[in-house]
């Protein structure tokens, strides 16, 4: 006679995890984003590829979440963002502009209850308005780039981020296995505004590697699917607003093409 399976089984069974995730829609439309994007740049132009791991906190969703589960854990705490910007700067001082297109997801599998699994995920395209401020040289010259440039490391690298932009995310919550509850998609566009930290470290006079550390908010993000997701009735906000509050630790690869002096 089988075994009767118990809650315990469950939660042993189902492994809470976040992992990246792109559909084929997905990578389709970011394939074409950066293709319009190269298309328009000159050949001449200095342009760089990024990666980076977030951290994030949704405060009201995770509040909302452990007030209706049986178990208690935060939503979509681990992302992943990628992008590609161009580059440019100020003539006589080393103010640096990196206008970036990027695509970021996290997602995360709760133990709902003892009977459902369920899984959230957020899907966002961003435009990032970086710059960089170099405090330790800023009147540096300013004829060649930067990681081509001889001396010190921190004196000739290190640079203030800041990052303006603006997302849109798509948020979805799926039940498992599949029951009389559907899954809600909702879509949303909000304001960010980072600050951060890096440093240039010249890898050729064409290519320079520049990790950098950054904190970010994203403002106002409605998410009242949620509140019907959850079987929520009388809400007390019931438009569910959270910040996004993300922790970012990425590197950037930058290209200058048109660099032809030597290594």
């Amino acid at each position: 006679m089988p075994q009767k399976e118990t809650g315990q089984h469950r939660a042993a069974y189902f492994v809470i995890n976040s992992e990246f995730k792109f559909s084929s829609m997905q990578k389709f439309t970011f394939t074409i984003l950066i293709l319009a994007f190269l298309s328009s740049l000159p050949l001449s132009a200095q342009f760089g590829i990024s990666a980076r791991i977030q951290n994030n906190t949704n405060k009201t969703w995770n509040e909302l979440y452990n007030s209706v589960a049986d178990t208690s854990q935060d939503l979509m705490t681990r992302g992943y963002e990628f992008g590609i910007n161009y580059w440019f700067r100020l003539k006589n001082v080393r103010i640096e502009f990196l206008p970036e297109i990027t695509y970021a997801t996290a997602s995360s599998d709760q133990l709902f209850s003892r009977l459902e699994a369920m899984s959230h995920e957020r899907q966002s395209y961003n435009f990032n308005f970086n710059m960089q401020l170099y405090p330790l040289d800023f009147y540096g010259d300013c004829d060649c780039p930067t990681f081509s440039k001889d001396g010190n490391i921190v004196s000739k690298g290190f640079y203030w981020l800041l990052s303006p932009g603006i997302s849109r995310h798509t948020l979805t919550t799926q039940f498992r296995p599949q029951s009389s509850k559907n899954t809600t998609e909702a879509t949303m566009t909000s304001i960010r505004i980072g600050i951060g930290a890096g440093v240039d470290v010249g890898v050729t006079n064409l290519i320079t590697m520049s990790p950098f550390l950054m904190y970010s908010l994203n403002f106002s993000n409605n998410w009242s699917e949620q509140l019907d997701a959850y079987s929520i009735d009388e809400p007390a906000d019931p438009d569910n607003s959270s910040s996004i509050n993300q922790w970012h630790f990425g590197v950037r690869l930058v290209f200058r093409p048109d660099y032809k002096t030597g290594f």
